[in-house]
């Protein structure tokens, strides 16, 4: 049954009374009123549905549209889901003014094609007919059905029922059905429950597959449901795509709190919000708008009232084409591309239409600066490259991480990730999953080499400092400065040390001799102190440094390796790597459990030395102090390392 499915549909559109329902059962033998009042009054007050098996056996989706004024609302929850239309017009009437109203919606809905059907021609002469066709002919230039061929039809006798049927099916073939690929969405038309199977929901995909079983979100409620089974065209179907009606089972959902206007969609893909950005187009026939405009908002199937933020002026009028945002009374789900309408509160008239740009939540925003952000996504189109790449500009140095991509393009994680490697004005950190621009990164790593470089100003030999130091820098994004920390370690400009150190190796450039030679002394004097280290006046002493120039020298010798400082006090690393071998065989000789006394008599030290000593030891990870015992670690990398060396 999925496979004898072709996902196109289409729709009438037309004024009251001209008969659109009549065509539709016409065509497919089934009467689109399925309301009891619609059936007393012949009047169609909501959407209907057929549908027409072509001439390959496989199944073409109708929707028939209310053409009362009083039920454009519903006529445009039918038309948004559309890819043809047929203007329906009475040969006997010709344009009237909900066929006017009618074409507007179609050309700013962008259905992408049609035929004008010019129903009753048993009723009048064709001189008669002749001139409708010219008035629809007419009315329709400039618009998406302005080639649309005319087709001269009688429900009553089945006059030009063959040729419409033939031409329909041309017509539909030609149309490039929409993508099954991405993930689902599928905004609700109706919604009714069944003995026996509980809540079922209707409407036309928009985008992606389903399948029985797989589990979908109500938006804007954001509760989840199971779809336990699928039904299209009269017959239960293995999967529901993009492009043809579908009546899905979700008994878990409560029908009180789903009604039209909704969408189903896969869970986590699609947001909610209040604050819609548009590109808009006004009608020809629009009266003059201000800023703040009451308007009403359609898109999908659902119709929310809100106010018409003009960004750029404080009027729009007829024919204008602007960026604007709509800031709604409740939240609407709807995505980039998505085709929406615009009409007045009061009185009921359409007024203009376009695209989503992006969907939001509303706050504090400046006209201005909004207006320039809109205008730089609509000129990023629909080019997943472009449309990334204004993102981070928007951004700025802060970044995007990629699943905030994902939900501005509306497309997979995977799919940025894949699209951004090919972008070469751009990195992502892998670690955090976050996207910048390389221009901010390579910025930002200059900044904070700079800043490394400030921090060092009085001790220009030394060449590392602590990270927690860097990231107290208020003129980077901590989430740049990640990036650009990995960057530099992945390029071998940098290496994290002990107790949080960066060391940035470009600094450990070669010495002053004279610098050198008391840096030699240095290293000197605290390894052959042994156990017993030397005062920081003592080193005064013997190098002839004091204050920041001592400090410099001492910074370095911890750099490249050759002294550590223990508490106040600064070790040969020889040194304290004897003191590591001997606290590792003191605590093998009892059972793993350090014995104090010992091992001060054994490096003959005092206690003033040797507690620094102990927690410097437990810090490197080598030991452990719990419960006033100091225990060998030896699962530790230090532990492992020390029996590497045999010590």
């Amino acid at each position: 049954m999925a496979r004898s499915i072709h996902p196109i549909v289409v729709g009438t559109a037309g004024h009251i009374d001209h008969g659109k329902s009549s065509l539709v059962k016409a065509l497919t033998g089934i009467d689109p009123d399925r309301l009891k009042e619609e059936k007393e009054r012949g009047l169609t007050i909501d959407l209907g549905f057929a549908r027409l098996k072509l001439a390959d056996g496989r199944w073409l989706g109708l929707v028939d549209v209310p053409g009362h004024e009083r039920f454009v609302r519903n006529m445009v929850a039918g038309c948004t889901g559309l890819d043809l239309a047929m203007l329906v017009v009475a040969a006997d009437d010709g344009v009237m003014p909900q066929t006017i109203e009618h074409v507007d919606i179609i050309d700013l809905l962008q259905v992408r094609g049609g035929l004008i059907v010019l129903t009753k021609i048993d009723m009048v002469d064709p001189a008669l007919a002749d001139m409708a066709v010219d008035e629809v002919k007419k009315l329709v230039r400039g618009t998406v059905l302005q080639d649309a061929e005319v087709v001269r039809v009688s429900s009553l006798t089945g006059e030009g029922i063959p040729e419409l049927k033939q031409k329909l099916e041309t017509l539909a073939l030609q149309v490039e059905p929409r993508t099954a690929h991405g993930p689902f969405r599928m905004p609700i038309q109706r919604v009714f429950s069944l003995p026996g199977i509980g809540t079922v929901v209707t409407g036309i995909p928009m985008t992606g597959s389903v399948r029985p079983g797989d589990e979908v979100e109500i938006l804007p409620l954001g509760e989840k449901a199971k779809v336990r089974g699928i039904h299209a065209y009269g017959g239960k179907v293995d999967e529901a795509v993009a492009g043809h009606s579908t009546a899905l089972s979700m008994p878990e959902a409560k029908e009180s709190g789903v009604h039209r206007g909704m969408v189903v969609g896969e869970p986590g893909a699609f947001a909610a919000g209040d604050a819609v950005d548009i590109d808009l187009v006004m009608t020809r026939r629009s009266p003059h708008l201000v800023h703040r405009a009451p308007i009403r908002f359609h898109t999908g199937t659902v119709e929310v009232r809100g106010q018409l933020l003009l960004l750029d002026r404080d009027h729009a009028g007829p024919g204008d084409s602007i960026v604007a945002r709509v800031e709604l009374d409740e939240d609407v789900c709807c995505a980039h591309n998505d085709r929406f309408l615009l009409r007045l509160q009061n009185p009921a008239q359409t007024v203009g239409g376009g695209k989503v740009l992006r969907l939001s939540k509303s706050g504090r925003y400046r006209r201005k600066d909004l207006g320039l952000e809109l205008v730089g996504i609509l000129a990023a189109g629909d080019k997943p490259e472009a449309r990334l790449l204004h993102e981070l500009e928007q951004a700025g140095p802060e970044g995007r991480t990629v699943d905030d991509l994902s939900r501005a393009i509306e497309a997979s994680d995977a799919t940025v990730v894949e699209t951004l490697a090919r972008m070469p004005e751009v990195e992502l950190h892998q670690k955090a999953m976050r996207a910048f621009l390389r221009s901010h990164a390579t910025a930002g790593e200059t900044e904070l080499l700079q800043s490394v470089d400030r921090m060092l100003q009085k001790r220009a030999a030394a060449a590392s400092v602590k990270r927690a130091a860097i990231r107290t820098t208020k003129t980077l994004p901590q989430s740049l400065i990640e990036h650009v920390f990995d960057r530099l370690q992945a390029a071998g400009r940098v290496r994290t040390g002990r107790q949080g150190q960066v060391l940035f190796l470009e600094r450990l450039r070669p010495l002053p001799a004279d610098q050198q030679k008391k840096f030699d002394q240095l290293v000197t004097e605290c390894e052959t102190r042994g156990f017993r280290p030397p005062e920081l006046h003592e080193l005064v002493a013997v190098i002839g440094l004091d204050g920041d120039a001592l400090g410099s020298l001492l910074d370095r010798a911890q750099d490249e390796g050759k002294i550590d400082k223990v508490g106040d006090h600064y070790y040969g690393a020889s040194i304290v790597k004897r003191v590591m071998r001997a606290i590792r065989k003191n605590c093998l000789l009892h059972a793993e459990v350090l014995d104090i006394p010992s091992l001060r008599d054994g490096l003959d030290t005092s206690r003033k030395y040797l507690s620094p000593l102990l927690e410097y030891v437990d810090a490197l990870g080598l030991t452990v102090l719990r419960g006033g015992v100091r225990r060998l670690l030896p699962s530790s990398d230090a532990n492992r390392e020390l029996a590497a060396e045999g010590g």
